[in-house]
């Protein structure tokens, strides 16, 4: 009975089973899969900026108008895509064609019910962009107030604008992009008016007023320069923002590509719309306000860049439309027609490479180090640089996957405003579509490969980051809440005590609410007994502050507060009072922090898998007294959330651990004591959650903000701050200020990693869509990006690209993406998933053909002559061996991710190989049926190539085993005989038997010299592609050559490879049809000529005496076979049967001596599985039967019978045991098919008219001519006698074929032994070679007769004697006595008489 098993170790059981590794073998040559894509977004837009109301009001308010400015944005990025995406729907609405038309009401009504929802949709964006204007300069209204010039303003408050002016921009030209927005509302302007549904004056103010916005270009950048030229100090606030964006752009504070466009798109915008009759960019130069040179030489760099999907700008435009761009054109350089280094990807792909092998090597160290040591055990041993090195190492990633897409996208943002035409491209034809040559047209085939291997780089690199998930993620939020609370905690520590001991109260008030906002006390509140609170220096014995480390980090919110209270700093009043502190060096680590701060966001949210329901952490109220919140607030919070929002820890809260997460590496499970707040000290929200929670976007943007105003400057005080700090001192602040700038970045770590790697863009075309005005729905595949590049690695069939085709292909994964996450647009995907359907049966399709020519040219090669390669090269004809290529890493491709589906490519490239096998094996048996015999050497050699083409093929792929394909395609799968089978006893019937000449010596069969049967018409040879054949042209070159030497004969080679094409049941078949064909011709033709030729022979022949001598024996035998001499048709029509017959016992023969050999090996091959053993050699002193019993204990587990009678099924046991047996039998008894012939074929020799009547004597018929072998004697007496200079020989018309028929049928009538008594010739020759006359008798030179007599006299021994061989081998044991009966000797007549 089975041990009971309770239900707690079932599932404990069940549990381990997770713990199971199931490695995929499956190289990995794609992107990660993005058909289940997770993304949290801890973007909260500053909803709980009221948490913190220990921070600055301002920033709160600063932080509100973030949030409504942000709401606006993301408003304006769904116009845009409305309008990029729009699609003409007047074009498809039937068209009135004249007022007359009877249903033009019902079509009106129609194009009013459909367009109505599209016109509204123009109407509301129409109304956005007044909103957006209006906006817009209301916020740079009150920052240009004479008394606001003066305040502090953030970076990311500038940057906002920016943001602003880059979507005007956008909307502007994508509003004039699109005519098809312009055709719509006509159509429907037309329609309602007809209709009278715009009878308000206010509906058709409207309907103007839309229909001026939308046919006025660059209506938006004129409104926005109208209303902000009447603002006082407009271009001020300007050159902020562009300055800013300089130095951004300068510094390289960008993450994403889209980042780093906008900013050149903002610069370039912001010079245009300063740039007009109030102010003069050119003069803001010259006070120093603006740096045009430095922004030139961006845009020379740079010179386009994408703007909105496939629409480009060029930067030098904003320049050259300016206000005051004539008179200052030399100033530009950037507006000169000339070519960027930067388009050119090939020279760049240099330094790529360098970048991706450092990186990867750095990467691949840090994975292996994770995987050996076990990041879940070892976190708690890493130490704070440690961490940092991760922290940095994801940082750098992100920054070298943005800088590629950033690249590509610029080398096709470059292409597609420079299109090629038949003058640079030769390929290029003169009808091309513009898109055409943009695209198809425009890149070299290095260009090409270069935008692979990039795109490669970029998405190979994304698997690797995202490998290294749980690691970043864990150093990412290690590394910010050590940079964070070192800052706030030690950093601001001595800063803060001489604020206190001098009551510098703004400065004071700043460093508390950053270290309110940010600290994480070890004991959960500040130490009371802190001396800097108290304005004291520390005791001698020093004062020990413990940081603690968790793997948590801020909010989003908090981080702005922090960033921008440290950015106020920098303000003069602030720089006075630091200065009067001599706390200047403070700037230094304010700076730094900054800069490094920024990225913290993204990767704080590194890979996007922690659980969303974290955000619903439950605080536990705790009885300590609350902060000071507002009431009001207080009740605004969600239900099990504090006041601190969902981040804060307040005093109300739990304890916050002082170890990780329970969850993380690192956790102690200890707690530190409830907080208490000292005297005098505010009580605030703490800055971080428990080590469960995720911090949010929020909670880091408000801490940047506040780090960011400790060191701004908004009345030119940055001047100041640099002539008054030290040279060092600025770098490190500049350096720390560049760090922090990505944690904002970071937190959303997930989001940025796929915006640093997305392409999508690579294949949407609207723009130029809408250029064909209708005449395009939509471009062919041969035009779109993403196919032309995997194509061009598939026609190349370039080895060191092809593991990189999936990546290429992967570039519709992001289009189908954006398509439906960013452009919500169902239309799209649609038109991605048909091309995606129709590109990827393409790819297979190319693949699966490239795969299988591949390794059909492998295949060939290894099988080709080593000799004739030699012997080939030596002449000067290289035959190259094909070079490798990495298709097994395709071929091991068993789940590719392609819009959501998983597709096994090695199953599909089996269907396709499988079918290009089988069309090999066709075309190889067609080629054989479309010649004759000979051919089959070549067919032999072609299945062999496909055989080791299979066997190749078969490491990777599921294929069916060759013989069952090889069936399939020979028709033999249930038949008896397949095509071979059938066409071999064609080609045997209709042309080997009438036309070969067999050639004993030799052991061939040729063609004849004279054919006397009409020409055999075969079907026409198929025409086959090089890889269905040999491999290729150069191999099909070298095997031809090869096979010539076999086409004009028939002989071993021949048979042997029929032998192994037929089997035993191909060759019975053949052979019944081959006695067939002898019977038809025994009992037909031949049996009626030799009715007819004994009716013309002589009755009685007597051999004449020596005495006579040879010549008068010549004379006689020629005067009495005269008629036989002269018969017309014994030459021709009776020879050839009887060579028919001859040419199919002959191949019998030779067929049988070719299984011979086969079976031969076959039993050597199957001895050791046997016990058949060989002796063995024995040395003096050993003893056979004990090297023998060795031998064959050693070879036991090979016997294959008791083995299976062990292991096997019964149906096993009598399969082996009958195959045992038929090899045993065999080999001991020497079956022979040979013998079953003659045995048939004496049979048909049924007619008393081979045998005779019975003799007179009773013994023997001596000189009547009533049996064959008298007939054979005359036919042999006319075949020998010479023929004349010009006249063919009987061995040149029929060969020996006819010699083995006369044999054989004189054998199997035991009449052979007759024949060499009386036959004719050999009597002559005897009487000639004693008297040795030679003499011309009736044109019959004697001594060449003779000569010829004796040749088929040997001939006709050496055919009797094989043939008597096979006949007496089964005689032999019947009757193992031989019965001699005794007769009377005959009496010649001569001496009877006397």
């Amino acid at each position: 009975m089975a041990a009971q098993v309770t239900l707690e170790d079932a599932l404990s059981n069940v549990d381990l089973l997770e713990e199971l590794p199931l490695p995929d073998q499956q190289p990995c040559i794609e992107p990660p899969p993005s058909s289940l894509l997770y993304q949290p977004n801890f973007n909260t837009n500053f909803e709980d900026r009221n948490a913190f109301v220990t921070g600055i009001a301002r920033y709160i308010e600063q932080a509100t108008v973030h949030s409504s400015m942000n709401e606006m944005l993301e408003e304006g990025q769904e116009y845009a895509v409305m309008l990029y995406t729009w699609r003409s729907c007047s074009r498809a609405i039937p068209q009135v064609k004249c007022n007359e038309q009877p249903n033009r009401v019902e079509i009106y009504e129609k194009t009013v019910e459909v367009l109505e929802p599209e016109v509204t949709k123009l109407m509301n964006f129409m109304y956005f962009q007044r909103n957006a204007i209006e906006r817009f300069c209301g916020e740079v209204r009150r920052l240009c107030h004479a008394e606001r010039r003066k305040d502090f303003v953030s970076e990311a408050y500038l940057l906002t604008l920016g943001k602003f002016i880059n979507m005007f921009a956008v909307l502007d030209e994508l509003k004039n992009m699109k005519c098809s927005v312009k055709n719509d509302h006509s159509a429907y302007k037309r329609a309602a008016q007809f209709l009278r549904k715009m009878a308000d004056p206010q509906s058709i103010q409207e309907s103007q007023n839309l229909s001026m916005f939308l046919a006025n270009h660059n209506k938006i950048t004129q409104s926005l320069q109208q209303q902000l030229e009447v603002i006082s100090g407009y271009e001020e606030l300007l050159a902020d923002i562009v300055n800013l964006c300089v130095d951004y752009y300068e510094n390289k504070m960008y993450l994403t590509p889209g980042e780093k466009h906008m900013l050149l798109k903002v610069m370039g915008f912001g010079l245009y719309l300063m740039d007009g009759s109030v102010s003069n960019i050119y003069k803001l130069d010259a006070k120093k306000r603006i740096n045009l040179s430095k922004i030139d030489k961006f845009f020379k760099q740079l010179q386009v860049v994408p703007l909105f999907g496939d629409m480009q700008i060029e930067l030098a435009r904003y320049i050259k439309t300016s206000a005051h761009y004539e008179e200052n054109k030399s100033r530009w350089t950037c507006t000169s027609p000339s070519s960027s280094p930067q388009y050119n990807i090939c020279e760049q792909m240099i330094q790529i490479r360098e970048d991706h092998m450092r990186f990867i090597s750095e990467l691949a160290r840090y994975s292996n180090n994770e995987v050996v040591t076990g990041s879940g055990r070892q976190e708690a041993q890493k130490t704070d640089a440690e961490y940092r090195k991760l922290f940095d190492l994801a940082l750098q990633g992100l920054q070298l996957l943005s800088q590629w897409s950033a690249h590509v996208m610029e080398v096709y943002s470059w292409k597609l405003v420079h299109p090629t035409d038949k003058y640079s491209n030769k390929d290029c034809p003169d009808n091309a579509e513009e898109y055409e040559r943009a695209t198809r047209y425009n890149y070299t085939s290095e260009e090409k490969f270069a935008l692979v291997e990039v795109i490669a780089m970029i998405k190979g690199l994304q698997v690797l980051v995202g490998r290294m998930e749980s690691v970043f993620n864990h150093a990412i939020r290690h590394t910010v809440y050590a940079a964070l609370q070192d800052f706030a905690q030690v950093t601001l520590r001595e800063p803060l005590r001489q604020a206190i001991k001098k009551k510098k109260n703004v400065v004071q008030s700043i460093l508390q609410a950053i270290r309110k906002t940010v600290c994480d006390w070890e004991a959960g509140h500040e130490p009371f007994n802190d001396p800097a609170l108290r304005g004291e220096k520390d005791p001698k014995s020093g004062f020990d502050i413990k940081v603690p480390r968790r793997a948590v980090g801020p909010s989003s919110t908090q981080l702005y507060m922090v960033r921008t209270m440290a950015e106020s700093l920098g303000s003069a009043e602030l720089l006075r009072q630091l200065k009067a502190l001599g706390a200047e060096r403070l700037l230094h680590v304010v700076n730094a922090f900054l800069r490094q701060s920024y990225a913290y966001p993204p990767l704080l949210a590194f890979g996007g898998k922690t659980r969303l329901s974290l955000f619903l952490l439950t605080l536990t109220p705790h009885p300590a007294p609350r902060a000071s919140v507002p009431q009001q607030q207080q009740q605004q919070q969600p239900p099990g959330r504090s006041a601190g929002g969902p981040a804060a820890l307040g005093p109300g809260g739990p304890p916050a651990p002082t170890g990780g997460s329970s969850g993380l590496p690192g956790h102690n499970g200890a707690t530190a004591p409830a907080w208490h707040p000292a005297p005098g000290v505010t009580n605030v929200p703490c800055v971080f959650s428990p080590p469960r929670m995720f911090p949010r976007i929020t909670q880091l943007y408000m801490v940047r903000t506040m780090l960011e105003s400790l060191i701004a400057d908004k009345s030119g005080s940055k001047k100041t701050l640099r002539s008054s700090l030290e040279g060092p001192t600025i770098l490190d602040i500049e350096k720390f200020h560049r760090e922090s700038f990505f944690y904002t970045h970071l937190i959303n770590f997930s989001e940025t990693l796929q915006q640093c790697c997305d392409l999508s863009q690579l294949w949407f075309r609207e723009f130029f869509l809408e250029l064909t005005m209708g005449r395009r729905i939509q471009f062919p595949i041969e035009m779109s990006m993403p196919w032309i590049l995997t194509d061009h690695i598939l026609e190349t069939k370039e080895a060191s690209m092809m593991e990189y085709v999936l990546y290429s292909l992967d570039l519709y994964n992001d289009s189908a993406h954006y398509a439906l996450t960013r452009f919500n647009k169902q239309f799209l995907y649609d038109e991605i998933e048909a091309e995606v359907n129709l590109c990827f049966d393409q790819f297979v399709y190319k693949l699966a053909d490239q795969i299988f020519a591949y390794y059909k040219v492998m295949a060939g090669s290894l099988l080709l002559d080593k000799r004739l390669r030699s012997e080939c090269k030596n002449q000067g004809a290289t035959i190259h061996l094909p070079p490798s290529n990495r298709y097994e890493t395709l071929l091991k491709q068993r789940h590719v991710q392609l819009l959501g589906r998983s597709i096994d490519l090695n199953r599909l490239i089996t269907q396709r190989v499988s079918a290009a096998m089988y069309k090999s094996l066709e075309l190889a048996i067609g080629r054989f049926e479309s010649e004759d015999l000979t051919s089959i050497v070549e067919l032999d050699g072609l299945l062999e190539i496909n055989r080791m083409t299979h066997s190749l093929l078969g490491r990777y792929l599921t294929l069916d085993s060759f013989d069952a394909m090889f069936r399939e395609a020979n028709h033999n799968v249930s038949a008896p005989y397949g095509r071979i089978t059938l066409h071999v006893f064609w080609e045997l019937n209709y042309d080997f038997l009438p036309n070969y000449c067999y050639n004993g010596s030799t052991n061939r069969f040729v063609r004849t010299v004279l054919p006397f049967s009409q020409e055999f018409q075969r079907d026409k040879q198929p025409n086959a592609q090089p890889q269905y054949l040999h491999g290729s042209k150069a191999l099909n070159l070298a095997y031809s050559s090869i096979y010539g030497s076999y086409r004009n004969f028939v002989g071993p080679p021949h048979f042997k490879v029929i032998c192994r094409l037929l089997g035993y049941q191909g060759i019975a078949v053949v052979m019944e049809e081959l006695l067939k064909v002898v019977k038809s011709l025994l009992q037909g033709t031949i049996l009626q000529y030799v009715k007819t030729l004994m009716e013309v022979m002589p009755k009685v022949c007597r051999l004449p005496r020596h005495e006579y001598g040879s010549p008068g024996i010549l004379e006689f035998f020629h005067h009495q076979l005269k008629d036989i001499v002269e018969y017309a048709e014994l030459k021709t029509v009776c020879f050839q049967n009887l060579r028919e017959v001859g040419n199919a016992v002959l191949f019998c023969l030779l067929v049988e001596q070719g299984l011979s050999l086969e079976e031969v090996c076959d039993l050597l091959h199957a001895a050791p599985f046997q016990n058949i053993l060989p002796r063995v050699h024995v040395k003096e002193g050993e003893r056979l039967d004990a090297k023998m019993k060795r031998l064959e204990s050693k070879y036991a587990p090979l016997h294959l019978v008791p083995l299976i009678e062990r292991l096997g099924t019964p149906q096993q046991i009598a399969i082996a045991r009958e195959g045992d047996l038929l090899t045993k039998e065999r080999l001991c008894c020497g079956l022979s098919m040979f013998e079953v012939i003659l045995t048939r074929i004496r049979t048909f020799l049924d007619d008393p008219i081979w045998r005779g009547p019975l003799p007179s004597n009773g013994v023997v018929h001596v000189d009547e001519c009533v049996e064959f072998h008298r007939l054979w004697s005359a036919m042999q007496f006319v075949y020998c006698i010479p023929v004349g200079t010009h006249e063919f020989t009987v061995e040149q018309c029929f060969g020996d074929g006819l010699h083995w028929a006369g044999c054989m049928i004189i054998v199997l009538l035991g009449q052979q032994r007759r024949f060499a008594v009386l036959d004719f010739c050999y009597h002559l020759l005897k009487v000639q070679k004693h008297d040795g006359k030679d003499e011309i008798i009736k044109n019959v030179p004697l001594k060449k007769m003779v000569e010829r007599i004796r040749k088929f006299q040997i001939l006709n021994d050496e055919i009797i004697m094989i043939l008597d061989k096979y006949l007496k081998s089964g005689d032999g044991e019947s009757t193992p006595v031989e019965h001699v009966r005794c007769f009377q000797p005959p009496i010649h007549q001569s001496l009877a008489s006397s």
